[in-house]
């Protein structure tokens, strides 16, 4: 499994990365215009990535009406409310925060397991996943427990979540549905798919904003594009398939890592705060991994097993 381990250390370096180019690009365009960047040049450099994979195949695509949907609920949640909620989240609040905040995802994907694929999650796993919520909770508040009993929440944080949300469900939409569609296939089709919702909602802006002519701006967008979307997104999806959405989700724990450590030279602060939520949530994460059930991920990986072949 050395491969699918490096590739998801690159994918969270990638991602952490994300979280302090965005707001760069964010500096010169609307939320939704950036994302529609992104995805454009993302699209491009996949379909490239496909064509040398498979050639003139990727024309000819055979799946059921079923395996379309799936497909398209790929594209709606892991792409478009992804990135949308990414996106408006970070206009507000800042990329330490965001990065924690998505270190939930393991725990939201392991509820989505035990609904949707009857995975069980016995006590211990779920003070674990109780334990990161409280964390992620601490930094919602920035440390204020009287916000917390009035529910008074940053905007931004909450966008962030609901990303966390909505792409633990992608991951589970794929792992379960689509393991035997090549990871390559399911992320060019679901751009491609992604990118007219996009332009559709970001329409007025692209419209009636000039396109910006900034090096920084463009440098993040063809980073985002290219690196986090095309290369990033590819390597996850292959390795959802490969070790199973729980697993691959495990390794997020790592983006909050990476993107202190990218905080200094973005010159992004790090707050007391930030790094007790943190450490709440890594441990509720930690403490998680250690009373996982086996027999469940079997299970898990017995449904991904069904399909062997790569389907184009």
């Amino acid at each position: 499994r050395l491969i699918p381990i490096l590739l998801l250390v690159f994918t969270m370096l990638a991602w952490a990365a994300n979280f302090h180019l965005v707001k760069i690009a964010l500096e010169f365009y609307s939320p939704l215009g950036v994302a529609s960047w992104r995805f454009f040049f993302g699209a491009i450099f996949l379909v490239l990535i496909l064509y040398i994979q498979i050639g003139n195949k990727f024309l000819r695509f055979n799946f059921t009406a079923k395996e379309w949907w799936y497909l398209f609920l790929t594209a709606f949640f892991g792409i478009f409310l992804t990135i949308f909620f990414f996106n408006q989240g970070l206009k507000t609040t800042s990329a330490i925060n965001g990065s924690l905040i998505i270190a939930t995802s393991p725990a939201i994907t392991a509820i989505f397991n035990f609904l949707f694929n009857k995975i069980k999650l016995n006590g211990g796993q779920w003070f674990a996943i109780a334990l990161s919520f409280f964390g992620v909770a601490l930094i919602l508040v920035k440390g204020d427990l009287d916000k917390l009993a009035h529910l008074s929440f940053e905007i931004g944080d909450l966008y962030i979540l609901m990303m966390a949300i909505v792409f633990s469900l992608s991951q589970i939409i794929v792992g379960t549905y689509l393991p035997h569609v090549n990871a390559t296939v399911t992320m060019t089709i679901g751009s491609l798919m992604a990118l007219p919702i996009f332009v559709v909602f970001s329409f007025g802006d692209l419209s009636s904003t000039p396109v910006p002519v900034d090096v920084p701006f463009w440098g993040s967008i063809l980073f985002m594009g290219i690196a986090s979307t095309a290369f990033a997104y590819v390597a996850f999806y292959y390795c959802v398939v490969k070790v199973g959405p729980t697993t691959s989700t495990l390794f997020m724990n790592l983006i909050p890592f990476f993107t202190v450590l990218l905080a200094f030279p973005f010159g992004e602060k790090l707050y007391g705060v930030q790094v007790i939520g943190g450490f709440i949530i890594i441990a509720g994460l930690l403490i998680f991994g250690f009373f996982k059930r086996d027999q469940g991920f079997q299970k898990l990986q017995g449904l991904m097993g069904k399909g062997q072949k790569s389907k184009v």
